[in-house]
């Protein structure tokens, strides 16, 4: 593989472990954005599996409600994997602008709605119907775009879980999905003998970067770091819509 596509994974993966580091989450979000400026997003997913699996192991059977999780929220995981499933069908036969389109829109809603401190409200007795759309949104975005957990993380927030069960459910998760895609993706040849070195090398950078994040966390206002992240996610978004556009 071309170095100066492996220095530009290195960078991003170390990008994304900051982001996770300081803020918990955003490791996927972060790095395919990034990446996708730089490579074809075919590549990019692929590569954005075994970082994810490695960061979200101990994230999700930490907290001793493991079991639980997968109890409670089993059919979120079901419809996440038939979306999963589709979605990766649909990066390997899609026109990639439209992909593109798709992801930058993502990173750009999602930032906005983390910079306007917009917090959505669902009533626990409407779960049961919401769980299984949410679930299937989510998969179809991870298999398409590599965005794992925005509609999740979106939806839990709005369930207002308590931060340490959000922590975990989230880990459990990105887990979850991203072992579905782990097997999709090898399905479609996108996660082969030559993509496959590459994301587990990632690992290296991505957890550097979460060590980073976690110095820079006690240094930094939170908040601060927040702000700027949301801005720069916005114009990284709309530049994913530019490039699918033009």
């Amino acid at each position: 593989m071309d170095p100066f596509v492996i220095a530009a994974v290195a960078v991003t993966f170390f990008c994304g472990g900051l982001v996770k580091g300081v803020v918990g989450l955003g490791l996927p979000l972060t790095s395919i954005a990034l990446m996708t400026t730089v490579v074809d997003l075919r590549l990019a997913v692929p590569l954005l599996v075994v970082p994810v699996l490695a960061t979200n192991v101990l994230q999700a059977f930490r907290g001793g409600r493991f079991q639980a999780l997968l109890r409670h929220y089993w059919p979120m995981l079901a419809t996440a994997a038939v979306g999963v499933w589709g979605g990766t069908a649909a990066l390997y036969r899609m026109e990639l602008s439209y992909l593109l389109m798709t992801l930058g829109a993502v990173v750009a809603v999602y930032a906005v709605i983390n910079l306007s401190a917009l917090r959505l409200s669902v009533p626990q007795n409407a779960a049961p119907v919401l769980s299984p759309v949410v679930g299937l949104l989510s998969g179809v975005l991870a298999g398409t775009t590599g965005s794992i957990g925005v509609p999740v993380v979106i939806y839990y927030q709005a369930l207002g879980m308590a931060k340490d069960v959000f922590v975990q459910a989230l880990g459990v998760q990105f887990l979850i999905t991203g072992s579905i895609l782990a097997l999709f993706l090898v399905h479609e040849g996108g996660l082969n003998a030559a993509t496959l070195p590459v994301s587990a090398l990632a690992i290296v950078p991505a957890f550097l970067g979460m060590a980073a994040g976690q110095r820079i966390r006690d240094r930094v206002p939170e908040e601060r770091f927040r702000t700027w992240l949301w801005v720069f996610m916005v114009v990284v978004g709309l530049n994913l819509i530019r490039k699918g556009l033009f």
